[in-house]
């Protein structure tokens, strides 16, 4: 008895060992692809120019430079402050075209003396929706409409808003 316990063990080692005959093994491939990042810049103010607040009116800004209002007489003709749409400049790094979306904001604020005046309804010369961005700089033009209240304080009204690219 006293051999039979080891001779036991010894007869599982040999069964417990690894009866196939044969193996094979593979590698497979990993693989990413970094982009480089598209990134926006402001090149250029949104400047609605100058105007007159004795009546409560809009001031449209087109991406264009274009600007026009609900009470043309409030408008003036001032070279030293010209009317001219947001500028951005939007760099795509990579060497092929991304496709992305610009979002514009809903509305922001300007305010000098304490007077806020709102500034909303946003436009783009980019269409809405997905848009192929090529590599390198795209210039992108940004125009909203100004509302002027009646009698607002003279000042140089500033604020700012976000243009948002997704891609």
């Amino acid at each position: 008895m006293r051999y039979l316990l080891p001779l036991t063990a010894i007869a599982l080692c040999f069964c417990a060992t690894n009866t196939m005959a044969a193996s094979d093994s593979a590698q497979g491939d990993a693989k990413a692809k970094i982009i480089a990042p598209v990134t926006i810049t402001e090149s250029e103010d949104m400047n609605f120019g100058t105007m007159l607040s004795s009546q409560a009116h809009n001031v449209t800004l087109d991406h264009a430079d274009g600007r026009t209002s609900t009470v043309s007489t409030m408008l003036v003709d001032d070279s030293a402050n010209a009317p001219k749409s947001g500028k951005f400049v939007i760099n795509n790094g990579g060497t092929a075209p991304v496709t992305a979306t610009i979002s514009l904001p809903a509305s922001t604020t300007v305010s000098a003396n304490g007077t806020n005046l709102t500034v909303d309804t946003f436009t783009s010369d980019f269409p809405t929706g997905s848009n192929n961005i090529p590599a390198g700089d795209t210039d992108l033009n940004v125009g909203a409409t100004l509302h002027v209240t009646v009698n607002a304080p003279a000042g140089d009204y500033t604020g700012q808003y976000t243009v948002t690219i997704s891609y």
